[in-house]
C-alpha cells in the first residue's frame, strides 16, 4: 500500500457501471476538508474527484451523498456498513490522460479499494476550457469558484440549445451575461435575433444590439406578408384551411404578383414560373378586392354574364364595389358564380388590413426600381449590430405570433438557399433566442404559423446553419420534436417536479443524478450539459451588465400617500 496522501479522501467499496461508490476516510473532518488553505467542497454535488489509474487519472463528478448509504441495486445488507460510515456516490466522466490531456469516456474501469482523492485546480483547468477563440466564459465552477466555466459556442449555436429555469430563477439574466460575452470578445460579427415578448432584453443589449420596438405606430420594422408563402398569409390573417378557399386565394395572389412583376425592372422571374409562394411583392388591398368583388357580384343578365354594378369600388380605401343583392325568385339580378362562395375570407382581410396593429405585415413595401428584400433582411439582422432584440411588449399575442412565425420562416427559407459564397445560415449561422418558447410551441391555431416554423428550425437547422436557444419555464411544455433537437441544455432552478423530470429525462444517464439539485440551486446557477460543455458542469452563472429589465417590481408606492391611478396613456396605447 502506498502512503497516505494530504489530497486522499476515501476508497471505492462499489463499482456498478459507470457509477462508483465512495467510502469517506474517517480522519476526514467533514466533506470540505482543508487543503492548502482552502475549503475543499468533495461533498458539493457536481464537484469532482479523481481516481489515479498508474499513468492515467479517472474522473468522476459527486451526484449524492450520505450516511450508511445503501445501494439498491446491489445486494449490499445492512450489516456490510457499518453505521456511521460516509459515503459518496459519483459518476465516472473521463479521464486525464499521461500527455495531460482531458478525453470523455473511460478505458478501464477503477478496482475496489482504489483510493480516490480531490482534483487540484490544475487538474479542473485541463478539465473546464478557457475563454478562447471558441469558448466564452460566463461564471464559474460552484465547487471551485476560483475555476472559469466556459461554453463552446459553435455547439451551442449550431446545434441548438434550451435554458430552462422557474420564474425568478436567473433565465433572461443567464442569457444577457452569455450575449455579452459573446458579442463583446471574438463573435462580433455574430447574427442573433432575440425574440423578447416582456421587453427585458433591451436595458441589458442596448449597447450591444440593434432595439426594434415592436408598435402599431412606430414603423420600425415591417415584414411585409408577400414575403410568405400565400397559405401561410391566409392563415395568420384569416385563420382559413378549406382548400377551395386557399385555391381562391392562390389564385388572386399569383395574379398579383405577376402584375407586379410586369412592372418592376428587377424581377427577372420569368413570368409562368410565378407561383403563389414566390416572393415577389404584391399589395394585399388589390389581393382583397380580387376576392371581395366577385364574393359580392350579381349579375342584370345571367346568359350574357352582365354585370349589376351600382358604384366600382377602390382596393386602396377599402371601398368594395356595390351590387343590388341578388333577387330570391327567378329574375334579375342574379347571383353570380362566386357569391358569397369565399366568404368569410374578405370580410376576415379587410379587418385585418384595417387593423393598424398589423401594419408591419399588411403595408406593401413595394418598389419598382429595386428589390425591397435584401434591405429588409440587413434591417432584421440589426444591420451593423450583431444583435437585434425585437420587442414585443404591449403587442397582443396573436399579432406577435404572426410576426414571430413570418420572420422566422422567411429567414429559414433564404438560408436553405444560401450556398458557400455568401448569405446567412452555413456560409455565416444564424441564431434565434425564443424567449416563452412554450408559448409558441403550444398546440393551437393562434400560434400555427410560429411553431411550424421553429419545429422545423429544430429539425432541419442544423444543416443549413440555423440555430435555436428556446428560454422557458417550463420545460414540460416544450414539445418532444423541439426538446430531442436539444444539443445543450443550461437548467437553472426548478420547483416543479413535472418540469425536474423533463430536464432529467434531456441529461445524459450518467450524470442525471445531478438534477435532483435542480430544486436547491441558488440564484443564477445553473447545471450546464451537452455539446457545448466537454462535460455537465455545476456553474454559478455571472451577472450581466448591465441587467436586464426582469428585476420584481417595488412595492414603494404603497408606502406613499394614496394618489389616483395615472393610466390615460396606457389607455390610448392600448386603443391604439
Amino acid at each position: 500500500m502506498g502512503a497516505y496522501e494530504p489530497t486522499e479522501i476515501g476508497r471505492i467499496r462499489l463499482v456498478l457501471g459507470s457509477s462508483i461508490t465512495i467510502e469517506l476516510d474517517v480522519e476526514l473532518a467533514g466533506i470540505a476538508p482543508i487543503w492548502r488553505g482552502q475549503l475543499q467542497p468533495i461533498g458539493q454535488v457536481g464537484s469532482i474527484v479523481r481516481i489515479p489509474q498508474g499513468p492515467v487519472t479517472l474522473l468522476a463528478t459527486v451526484t449524492l451523498v450520505g450516511i450508511s448509504e445503501l445501494i439498491e441495486t446491489a445486494e449490499v445488507t445492512k450489516d456490510a456498513i457499518h453505521l456511521g460510515d460516509r459515503w459518496i456516490k459519483a459518476q465516472l466522466i473521463g479521464e486525464i490522460n499521461a500527455l495531460g490531456r482531458f478525453e470523455r469516456g473511460i478505458s478501464s474501469y477503477p478496482g475496489l479499494d482504489d483510493r480516490v482523492h480531490l482534483a487540484s485546480d490544475a487538474e479542473l483547468i485541463s478539465i473546464f476550457p478557457q475563454a478562447d477563440e471558441e469558448h466564452v466564459a460566463i461564471g464559474t465552477l460552484s465547487a471551485a469558484p476560483n475555476i472559469v466555466g466556459a461554453i463552446a459556442i459553435d455547439k451551442l449555436v449550431t446545434r441548438h440549445s434550451a435554458v430552462v429555469g422557474s420564474t425568478g430563477a436567473g433565465k433572461t439574466s443567464a442569457v444577457a451575461t452569455l450575449l455579452q460575452r459573446l458579442v463583446r470578445t471574438s463573435w462580433r460579427a455574430a447574427n442573433i435575433i432575440v425574440i423578447d415578448p416582456h421587453g427585458e432584453y433591451s436595458a441589458a443589449l442596448k449597447n450591444d444590439a440593434k432595439v426594434v420596438k415592436i408598435s402599431a405606430n412606430s414603423g420600425e420594422f415591417a415584414l411585409p406578408c408577400w414575403a410568405l408563402p400565400a397559405s401561410d398569409v391566409l392563415l395568420a390573417l384569416a385563420a382559413v384551411t378549406q382548400t377551395a378557399l386557399r385555391q381562391y386565394f392562390a389564385d388572386a395572389v399569383i395574379a398579383e404578383r405577376r402584375d407586379f412583376a410586369k412592372k418592376a425592372s428587377w424581377v427577372v422571374t420569368p413570368m409562368e414560373d410565378i407561383n403563389a409562394d414566390t416572393p415577389i411583392p404584391y399589395d394585399l388591398r388589390n389581393v382583397w378586392y380580387r376576392l371581395d368583388r366577385p364574393n359580392r357580384q350579381t349579375l342584370s343578365d345571367k346568359a350574357a354574364g352582365k354585370e349589376a354594378l351600382t358604384k366600382e369600388g377602390d382596393p386602396k380605401k377599402l371601398e368594395s364595389a356595390q351590387f343590388p343583392l341578388p333577387s330570391p325568385t327567378n329574375s334579375p339580378p342574379f347571383k353570380g358564380d362566386s357569391y358569397e362562395k369565399i366568404s368569410p375570407v374578405p370580410q376576415r382581410l379587410k379587418r385585418a388590413l384595417e387593423d393598424k396593429r398589423l401594419g408591419f405585415f399588411t403595408s406593401p413595401c413595394l418598389d419598382e426600381k429595386a428589390d425591397p428584400l435584401p434591405g429588409l433582411l440587413a434591417s432584421w439582422l440589426g444591420d451593423d449590430k450583431p444583435v437585434t432584440v425585437l420587442d414585443f411588449s404591449g403587442v397582443p399575442t396573436a399579432v406577435a405570433d404572426a410576426a414571430i412565425g413570418g420572420l422566422m420562416s422567411i429567414l429559414f427559407d433564404i438560408a436553405t438557399r444560401c450556398d458557400e459564397t455568401g448569405g446567412i445560415g452555413y456560409p455565416n449561422p444564424l441564431l434565434f433566442v425564443l424567449e416563452e418558447a412554450h408559448r409558441y410551441l403550444r398546440d393551437e391555431p393562434s400560434v400555427e404559423m410560429a411553431r411550424v416554423a421553429v419545429n422545423r428550425i429544430a429539425r432541419e437547422g442544423r444543416k443549413y446553419g440555423v440555430g435555436l436557444m428556446l428560454i422557458s419555464q417550463r420545460p414540460s411544455e416544450l414539445p418532444d420534436t423541439a426538446l430531442s433537437q436539444v444539443g445543450s441544455m443550461i437548467a437553472l432552478r426548478l420547483t416543479n417536479g413535472k418540469d425536474q423530470g423533463t430536464v432529467r429525462a434531456a441529461l445524459p444517464d450518467a450524470v442525471a443524478g445531478l438534477a435532483e439539485a435542480l430544486p436547491s440551486l441558488r440564484n443564477g446557477e445553473a447545471i450546464i450539459s451537452g455539446e457545448a460543455s466537454r462535460i455537465p458542469m455545476r456553474m454559478r452563472i455571472d451577472l450581466p451588465d448591465p441587467p436586464p429589465d426582469a428585476q420584481d417590481p417595488s412595492l414603494a408606492p404603497w408606502r406613499e400617500a394614496k394618489k389616483s391611478v395615472a393610466a390615460a396613456k396606457a389607455i390610448e396605447n392600448w386603443r391604439g
